[in-house]
């Protein structure tokens, strides 16, 4: 009998002994890239209809087929990553800002009792981690992205806000309704603080923002004054340097295993791999591209992450941090648009 995933395990300073559950019913067939092999005593039955929905390579033929499509191009690939950045980012995020990690990234599995599953898990994540730039955290490094299985999401995250609550983020009525749905597959949280330009510790100041102006504007127009405002002790003389930026410290996927059966286990890695490493809005969009993100809505089954999905983790970890959400959303769609003229033909 595998061990109960205790509140600890999701929580890295969770007390033990707290929230005994268990998650996992015995028996499995898990299919991975070399194959299918039995695991007796695997308890995972509602994962691994999850672990695999086994593509069946395409059916080959004799014909030879020609295809001609010319790239795509710099206005179509705008305005696809516009819609993208649209459907994957928090329309009003915290601080005025939006967030990414700075690294390195220690990522943890709980609750897959089999390592070679939750090394497959921890591997497409790693790789994700990669594309954007990221360190990977050392052997033995404290968790900071945990993603947790379990047959009871919505369970583990009450268990979490009434034993561990400093665990969450403040309270957004949005967020912590939709982290209680009865429907999500996959849930997620993040753990953000806010730091001066250079990564330095920055200190809540309601009027240091709200009396500050750019351009005849006032900041508080487009920087949140109040409990979400700000202040540092540096500044410059900059028209557009907010001399802040947001940082993503912690977070927190909850798969839960009989809402996500029937997909591949690497796309369900690389699905929590981007929304994990964006931060992106629960739930997020359509994006109306070939995506991942489709994974759950019932039209596509992609395989992992698309060149889309790629184009977007590379276009926001180029954004400047120390910029105002609107300049930012700005940076980042420009440098998708610039990664998809290159990659991407007409869809």
């Amino acid at each position: 009998m595998p061990t109960p995933l205790r509140l600890a395990s999701i929580v890295a300073q969770g007390r033990p002994g707290t929230a005994k559950r268990a998650l996992w019913r015995k028996g499995a067939a898990i299919a991975s890239d070399s194959g299918l092999w039995e695991k007796g005593f695997m308890p995972l039955l509602p994962l691994l209809g999850l672990l695999l929905a086994a593509a069946q390579p395409a059916p080959q033929s004799d014909a030879a087929i020609t295809v001609e499509a010319s790239r795509i191009t710099p206005e179509q690939a705008r305005v696809v990553s516009t819609a993208y950045a649209r459907a994957g980012l928090p329309p009003n995020p915290n601080y005025g800002q939006y967030a990414r990690w700075q690294g390195p990234i220690c990522a943890s599995v709980r609750g897959i009792p089999d390592p070679a599953v939750a090394a497959l898990v921890l591997a497409r994540i790693k790789a994700a981690v990669a594309e954007t730039g990221l360190k990977a955290g050392a052997p033995g490094c404290k968790p900071n992205l945990t993603v947790a299985f379990t047959d009871d999401a919505r369970g583990l995250v009450a268990e979490v806000r009434a034993k561990r609550r400093s665990a969450l983020p403040r309270f957004d009525p949005v967020l912590f309704s939709r982290l209680d749905s009865a429907t999500l597959p996959v849930r997620w949280w993040h753990v953000l603080a806010p730091a001066g330009p250079s990564g330095g510790v920055s200190t809540a100041d309601a009027g240091a923002l709200a009396s500050a102006s750019s351009n005849a504007m006032p900041l508080g127009n487009v920087l949140p004054a109040g409990p979400d405002a700000i202040g540092t002790n540096s500044w410059n003389s900059s028209l557009v340097d907010t001399n802040l930026s947001i940082w993503a410290k912690a977070g927190v996927a909850v798969v839960d295993v009989n809402l996500a059966t029937g997909v591949s286990l690497e796309a369900l890695a690389d699905y929590i791999a981007l929304v994990m490493l964006a931060p992106m809005r629960l739930p997020p969009d359509a994006p109306g591209v070939p995506s991942v993100l489709s994974l759950f809505d019932g039209s596509t089954r992609p395989t992992g992450l698309s060149v889309w999905d790629r184009a977007f983790l590379k276009g926001l970890y180029a954004m400047q941090m120390n910029r105002s959400a609107q300049r930012q959303r700005q940076q980042l769609i420009s440098a998708m648009a610039r990664e998809l003229v290159a990659d991407v033909p007409p869809q």
